[in-house]
């Protein structure tokens, strides 16, 4: 990718940008620097040997996510009050209005800002001229809520660095989804309660929240992107109270009780001990714990029971035992249906004739269960064919008994039955059927009850 800038002025690098110097301004009024025609990279060619890995470049990311179907030009204005993707924020949405008297060109939608080293490039599905004007307007609900879920994430992660719990990691989720980070070990129900309480104490608080560029601690930035040169560049630290001292990029709150809440949610293992403890913050939290008060609520309903969560949990307990109780006397009915069919099937392999056995559910449990009561059985000789399921759904056919009359009915249900895969030797031939087709269970019952 090539971008050929015309000099108007020396845009804001990243680092600088109005967005970041003011993240409550909405709108803002600026110049094109340059525009170009976005060109997408050509895609690696497959070596043959081994197949290519994603790419974990951030830039490169970033191009992988540019629509294609239609052109689109990258543009640089002398500011900019959408914030580009970057410190695990995601890209703002607004708009770009030019705003010469001759202009004719609507408002242009923008979803994709990218930091490109220390410039900060805008997709644009329609070309500007340097030098025109234009005014940038942001979709503030979305920033507001990026902002929420990202400075909730610089309090939780400090507030746990003082329990020598590290951050290693954090993921924004998309918009009404949980974000998580990534820890060395899993929390303790007693620690997870301190923590979200020590949070929304601070929120309460309403403590300040700053933003420093102090240029004697470049040098102290941690994870600072490969392409960003900190020497030029501005490297802003964010300061909650006395409480955190971070470097980012990203966009933050004023002040602590904008944040509103931190909800803790659940964790799960990852990488060995390491531990993703899922959480989410501000009006986001608020609606999924309307959705999950709603959902209790629906739950009740369907268990006739109250809405209150102790009742609820007591029901669903109640239910879980009664399942319990009846897979027992499922299992148990089962068994005495097997015993019941292996004595059928006993009568005909006395009489020298092949078995069939059937059952349209309970596939191969029913039929080891049968297989277990003729054992015995099966040592005097004779052949049984075994299967399960219907038309249009899978199943399953075993086929035990002496050795040539094993191989020729397997044969025969390989003949019979269109989509049966299996194998075996000896006294014992099992396949897995994808798809009974319409008449094949009548059909091998036939090949059988008839060989």
């Amino acid at each position: 990718m090539t971008m050929a800038a015309v000099a108007i002025s020396a845009p804001a690098i990243v680092g600088a940008l109005r967005c970041q110097r003011d993240s409550y301004l909405q709108f803002l009024e600026t110049q094109v620097v340059s525009c170009t025609e976005y060109i997408p990279p050509k895609a690696p060619q497959a070596s043959g040997k081994s197949k290519s890995k994603k790419s974990t470049d951030p830039e490169k990311a970033a191009e992988n996510s540019v629509d294609t179907s239609s052109k689109q030009w990258l543009i640089e204005f002398e500011d900019s009050v959408l914030f580009p993707e970057g410190g695990g924020q995601p890209t703002d949405h607004g708009s770009i209005t030019p705003l010469s008297q001759d202009s004719d060109i609507a408002p242009i939608p923008i979803t994709n800002i990218q930091r490109h080293g220390l410039r900060c490039v805008h997709f644009s599905t329609q070309p500007l001229q340097p030098g025109q004007k234009v005014r940038q307007n942001l979709e503030f609900t979305r920033r507001w809520d990026n902002m929420q879920q990202h400075t909730g994430q610089h309090l939780l992660s400090a507030i746990m660095d003082t329990l020598d719990i590290p951050t290693l990691s954090w993921s924004m989720g998309s918009a009404g989804e949980m974000n998580s980070i990534e820890i060395p070990r899993k929390p303790s129900d007693q620690e997870l309660t301190d923590i979200q309480n020590r949070c929304n104490q601070i929120i309460r608080e309403n403590v300040s929240i700053t933003v420093e560029t102090p240029d004697g601690k470049k040098g102290e930035a941690k994870k600072v992107p490969g392409d960003y040169d900190k020497e030029k560049g501005v490297v802003r630290f964010i300061k909650i109270g006395d409480l955190d001292y971070n470097a980012c990029c990203g966009t933050h709150l004023r002040q602590t009780s904008h944040i509103s809440l931190i909800l803790l949610h659940h964790t799960t293992t990852v990488r060995g001990t390491n531990c993703r403890l899922f959480f989410s913050a501000g009006d986001r939290a608020i609606r999924l714990a309307t959705d999950s008060i709603n959902s209790l609520r629906n739950i009740a309903v369907s268990l006739s029971s109250s809405s209150e969560p102790k009742e609820v949990q007591s029901s669903v307990q109640r239910l879980n035992e009664n399942l319990s109780e009846s897979r027992k006397k499922e299992k148990k009915l089962l068994a005495e249906i097997a015993k019941f069919e292996a004595e059928r099937v006993k009568g005909l392999l006395k009489d020298g004739k092949p078995a069939w056995c059937h059952r349209a559910t309970d596939g191969l449990d029913f039929i080891n269960l049968v297989v277990n009561e003729l054992r015995e059985t099966l040592k005097e000789g004779g052949v049984v064919v075994l299967a399960s399921g219907e038309a249009k759904i899978a199943g399953s056919i075993m086929i035990l008994g002496e050795k040539e009359k094993v191989e020729a009915m397997s044969a025969k249900a390989k003949e019979c039955v269109s989509t049966v895969k299996g194998g075996g030797k000896g006294e014992k031939w099992q396949g897995k059927v994808t798809e009974w087709q319409k008449g094949e269970v009548e059909t091998l019952k036939a090949a059988v009850e008839g060989n």
